[in-house]
């Protein structure tokens, strides 16, 4: 019987020591960094605009009624750092005064930043986070003292 009792407590220490390796050996995979989070085809599906102290105010509506076609904008980033940009024929001489023309461009994600660098060489750097199937850039620039904050937000497709 005690033979028995310490068999018992030697197998609830083993499976509790390993269940506190497996735990303390748990780290994030791959799939959940923002490289690879970002690997896919995106839309813009919101832009918000925060002037001052003024409320934010989404802009996309008022895109969308001069700009229907934006809605069909898409930017595919690849696993490669390859960025590739797709206008549809219908709104392409209007959406590439936005977004520049259809192309490919390169881009890093780095300490919740993404830099993208088009084919001239010119950089952009973005803050970048992710929520589900939602990928946000925010950017700020402050004139005459005025500080305005855009985030544009993306759904994965």
């Amino acid at each position: 019987m005690k033979n028995l009792l310490s068999l018992r407590k030697f197998i609830v220490l083993l499976v509790l020591s390993s269940l506190s390796m497996t735990v303390m050996n748990c780290s994030k995979s791959d799939a959940d960094t923002p490289t690879a989070q970002i690997v896919g085809t995106w839309k813009i599906t919101n832009i918000f605009v925060k002037e001052g102290n003024a409320a934010e105010e989404d802009q996309m509506p008022l895109l969308l009624f001069f700009l229907p076609c934006i809605k069909d904008i898409t930017f595919t980033f690849k696993s490669n750092g390859e960025l590739a940009g797709s206008v549809p024929k219908e709104c392409q001489s209007t959406a590439d005064d936005f977004i520049g023309a259809n192309g490919t461009a390169k881009y890093e994600v780095k300490d919740n930043k993404l830099t993208i660098t088009d084919t001239d060489g010119t950089a952009t750097t973005e803050d970048i986070s992710f929520s589900g199937s939602q990928m946000t850039w925010t950017s700020s620039e402050t004139s005459g003292g005025v500080v305005t904050t855009t985030k544009v937000v993306f759904t994965k497709q």
